[in-house]
């Protein structure tokens, strides 16, 4: 098996990853990058449909045979985030960028068709291949508006696969979670409110201030005390706004914050210590405290047979010493809701240079990675959508 795409199908590729790189664009607005998509597609005579959930994109590659049906599935928007890194291919869409690598994963799903399409799989194959353009990963949760849409409902979508570019792992490795890939995220809100006043006379004042104070550091404690030390959870404050001047105790605070679990039993008894909290700081300091959690993205699970077959084809496109075992992450991927309706898999792809190390992490204005992982993306993912159905035609025959 080579190891290396030729050289006009690897320039191919990068050419599409920085043209997607000039012109990123945020969830639910990527228009312009949806239509290089389908002028792609149609140049490589892949039918497909558009308009998804508002902006995303589902390609179909069949073979002449009959045969089961799985799923390769890429995200598309970018972050609203102004780019520091200068390079030929710096995006032109002032305040918006493509700080997570969704660049690239658009970049070798395409090049997994392409590879699919020169390798005669279509004529040699058995089975259909749907390849997922999907917008708003982002935080607005496009894996849930595609699917909300009903296309799916009747295709027996036997697996789903995705890649993510892991900047911590050298380009040619790649990380698996055997099991719980990404935590599920809940957002939440409170709001203080006391009695203003003068900051010569506290006495005077219920300050929201020092409520929220109080309550910043507790929370801390919901982690450090409340859950076993081997289980795993975040909770942050990433915002706490309150006054308007140096003399003045405001009437109101307002702190806004996520938290990220790995099981519904753990969020669901930080939950409860969580709102226990908030009234106590709500009695303890005689201010009105309210509280709203708003559910985000569930937890991705790893599908077991999948991490298995995904690990034995890797082994042998990548070498052994370069398939990795991988705990969970506290981030969150609306890849989930695929994986909660079939049965799916998350694979990070390392992409630094191994001889520079890792420059930058995801959601940096300096993010880029080694190019060559577009290569090793589409050859991979190329051997484990055929190999995968190869296998289930073969099971069901």
């Amino acid at each position: 098996m080579p190891d290396r795409l030729p050289e006009a199908f690897y320039n191919w590729l990068v050419e599409l990853r920085r043209w997607f790189h000039r012109f990123p664009e945020p969830a639910y607005r990527e228009k312009k990058t949806a239509a290089k998509i389908c002028e792609v597609l149609d140049s490589l005579g892949i039918p497909f449909q558009a308009g998804i959930g508002k902006t995303g994109i589902v390609a179909k590659l069949s073979s002449q045979r009959s045969g089961p049906v799985v799923a390769f599935r890429c995200d598309m928007d970018a972050l609203p985030l102004e780019e520091a890194h200068e390079t030929p291919y710096k995006s032109e869409h002032h305040g918006c960028m493509h700080a997570c690598g969704h660049d690239g994963h658009m970049t070798i799903a395409l090049g997994v068709i392409r590879w699919l399409l020169e390798k005669d799989w279509p004529q040699k194959g058995a089975g259909e291949i749907l390849f997922i353009f999907q917008p708003a990963e982002e935080g607005g949760a496009g894996a849930k508006a595609m699917l909300n849409t009903g296309i799916f409902d009747s295709l027996p979508v036997e697996a789903v696969f995705a890649c993510h570019l892991y900047p911590e792992l050298a380009t040619g490795d790649i990380g698996i979670a055997p099991e719980i890939s990404n935590a599920a995220t809940d957002t939440f809100t409170i709001g203080l409110r006391g009695k203003g006043g003068h900051g010569a006379h506290p006495h005077q004042c219920k300050d929201p201030i020092v409520a929220g104070a109080h309550l910043v550091t507790q929370l801390q404690t919901l982690i450090s005390r409340e859950l076993p030390p081997l289980d795993s959870a975040v909770l942050t404050i990433g915002r706490f706004e309150a006054g308007t001047a140096s003399n003045i105790i405001p009437e109101k605070a307002f702190l806004e914050g996520t938290l990220r679990t790995l099981s519904s039993e753990i969020r669901e008894k930080i939950v409860v210590r969580f709102q226990q909290m908030v009234k106590g700081v709500e009695v303890a300091h005689d201010v009105t405290a309210t509280l709203q959690i708003t559910p985000g993205y569930p937890v991705l699970v790893n599908d077991p047979k999948l991490v298995k077959h995904t690990q034995d084809v890797a082994g042998e496109v990548l070498g052994g010493d370069h398939v990795h075992s991988l705990l969970p992450r506290m981030g969150a991927e609306d890849f989930a809701y695929f994986c909660n309706k079939w049965g799916g898999i998350m694979v990070g792809l390392g992409c630094h240079d191994p001889g520079k190390g890792m420059q930058h992490g995801l959601h940096s204005p300096y993010f880029d990675f080694d190019e060559t992982v577009l290569d090793i993306g589409t050859r991979l993912f190329g051997q484990v959508l055929k190999r995968y159905l190869e296998k289930s035609a073969a099971a069901t025959a």
